[in-house]
């Protein structure tokens, strides 16, 4: 019916100007044919069936030619009927399906489709909610396909025996790459025993890439288990939940693997093993040094009750081992969760002003990415405790907004910082250094260590103003200019206010505003020409930043 409508709309239309019509037919059709193929890689392979086959002998050629494979999308917003009734048209050019839509509607639809040996050009299967009933059907007759070589399955259903669903699975001559969802477990493989994955592991020894989850109290023992020969794995993801790390190292040794990415995940809270970065590198040295890439992440949560206090040597991952491969040793706290994590090191707001570069050994941060603001600040303050038994922290990162008493409360607890972040502070209260509780003394020589200084979002002037005060031996300022400010008087008054202060250090300005540009740069040379405010200065745009940098 829309094809019947629109092809009557285009008739219409060529009676009313004829020439006009064949002018513009004439340069659509002066498209070359790769183009309208790139064209259909954006479309859904339904769509462009729909669309296009009838519009003339041309578009009718390109669409079934041999070389052409049909992408097909069916979700919440695809109609059953559109879909069955043209894809028996194309199943033989299609080389992709994605069934993202309800158990019900995925019940009803197998009903009536099937995939099987026609589909003789399929590549890859996403499929989500199929009952379990139908999930042994479908994998029977996936071993028809002479392609397939991706498959994504998920279902919600319960199913206790697994053997057969992973034989039928890894008996697909041509699959390389496979996940499967149960249960809403968000894993490639879920393995209820260790003794289940040797078995499993058995029908794959080719295997090259593999991700486990392990989120159940297996009591199984690992111990026993046998060697298992995986000279072609090179990359395994590993989560758990209540494995310790012995039985996390011995089962990463048992593999007999080449490993070159390795990443791990640990919510086990009675584990602080996991942070002895010393048995990390005895495992990767003994076990994998042909390693390229590596992470660990691990979670200790509920203020640190179940967990026991890190008792090791502090600062331990900044050996040889780490420098070398570029990993750095980072801390996030998220309400009551601490996550300590091992990770490749990624640019930073300073480091394109920092040209000395960071040193390797000083580039731990701590991100406090959410605090509940109502809660005891003692909580808060306990996590940071906790964490510098672990390690120093040089960097501070608060991802929320934050009162400037808060943000002196926790200074005090650290003496190394280099820099901070502060996505936004609280209204400014005026506070007097002598006669307040906090900045204590220790805060206030803490703060003068802290040479970069970044403000997302400044409310007042005064809250830079504060900053300035607070940390007077900062030699980078970084701020986002307050909404609707004059920029020319908000500069003035950074710059008059540095003069008039004899903030030393401070000698590079960067000012976020989103409406600059090379107009506002010859403005504001202008304005401190005309001040007098500056002598010795260089003033430049990068995109929406702008620099001004003096001696």
């Amino acid at each position: 019916m829309a094809t019947i409508k629109r092809n009557l709309t285009f008739k219409e239309s060529s009676e009313e100007d004829p020439k006009k019509s064949r002018n513009e037919l004439g340069s659509i059709e002066n498209l070359s044919n790769e183009i309208f193929y790139e064209i259909f890689d954006y479309l859904d392979g339904l769509d462009i069936c729909i669309a296009f086959s009838n519009i003339n002998y041309r578009f009718q050629q390109l669409l079934i030619c041999s070389s052409f494979r049909y992408k097909i999308n069916f979700d919440f917003s695809t109609k059953r009927e559109k879909f069955l009734n043209n894809y028996k048209h194309i199943q033989h050019q299609i080389c992709s399906i994605s069934f993202i839509i309800s158990k019900k509607s995925m019940n009803k639809l197998l009903i009536s489709f099937q995939i099987d040996r026609s589909f003789n050009n399929l590549q890859s299967i996403r499929i989500d909610n199929i009952p379990k009933d139908k999930l042994i059907s479908l994998l029977v007759h996936l071993s028809e396909l002479p392609c397939l070589h991706a498959l994504n399955i998920q279902t919600t259903d319960s199913i206790e025996d697994l053997n057969q669903i992973y034989q039928l699975i890894f008996s697909l001559p041509k699959l390389k790459s496979n996940e499967l969802y149960l249960c809403g477990c968000e894993c490639s493989i879920s393995i209820p025993t260790f003794d289940e994955l040797n078995a499993l592991i058995s029908y794959t020894p080719n295997l090259r890439h593999l991700k486990l989850s392990h989120i159940s109290k297996d009591e199984s023992n690992i111990e026993d288990m046998l060697p298992m020969n995986l000279n072609n794995l090179i990359h395994l993801s590993l989560f758990t939940v209540y494995l310790n790390f012995n039985k996390v190292e011995l089962f990463i040794e048992k593999m007999n693997s080449k490993l070159k990415i390795l990443h791990v995940i640990a919510y086990s809270n009675q584990d602080i093993t996991y942070l002895y970065a010393y048995r990390w590198e005895k495992l990767i040295s003994q076990n994998f040094p042909q390693l390229k890439k590596f992470s660990l992440c691990f979670r200790e949560s509920g203020y640190g009750r179940s967990c026991p206090i890190y008792d090791g040597e502090i600062n331990q991952f900044i050996s040889t081992l780490w420098i070398q491969r570029n990993l750095i040793f980072d801390i996030e706290i998220y309400e009551y969760n601490i996550y300590y994590s091992v990770r490749p090191y990624k640019y930073r707001w300073y480091n394109d002003i920092n040209s000395s570069h960071e040193h390797p050994t000083k580039s731990t941060q701590l991100t406090i990415k959410y605090v509940y603001s109502r809660e005891s600040p003692f909580i808060l303050f306990n996590q940071i405790k906790r964490i510098l038994n672990v390690t120093q922290i040089y960097h501070l990162n608060i991802e929320q907004q934050i009162s400037n008493e808060r943000l002196m409360q926790i200074i005090h607890l650290l003496p190394n910082l280099i820099s901070i972040n502060i996505y936004s502070l609280e209204f400014y209260r005026e506070i007097s250094f002598l006669n307040q509780g906090y900045p204590t003394t220790s805060a206030l020589e803490h703060a003068k260590k802290i040479k970069y200084v970044y403000l997302g979002t400044a409310s007042t002037i005064e809250d830079i103003y504060f900053l300035m005060s607070f940390c007077p031996q900062m030699e980078y300022l970084s701020v986002e200019c307050i909404e609707n400010m004059n920029i020319q008087l908000f500069l003035k008054d950074i710059v008059k206010e540095i003069n008039q202060k004899h903030y030393e250090y401070l000698h590079l300005l960067c000012i976020f505003i989103k409406t600059a540009d090379d107009q506002m740069i010859k403005q504001l040379n202008q304005t401190i020409y005309d001040e007098k405010l500056l002598l010795d200065y260089t003033i430049h745009r990068q995109s929406y930043n702008i620099y001004l940098k003096w001696k």
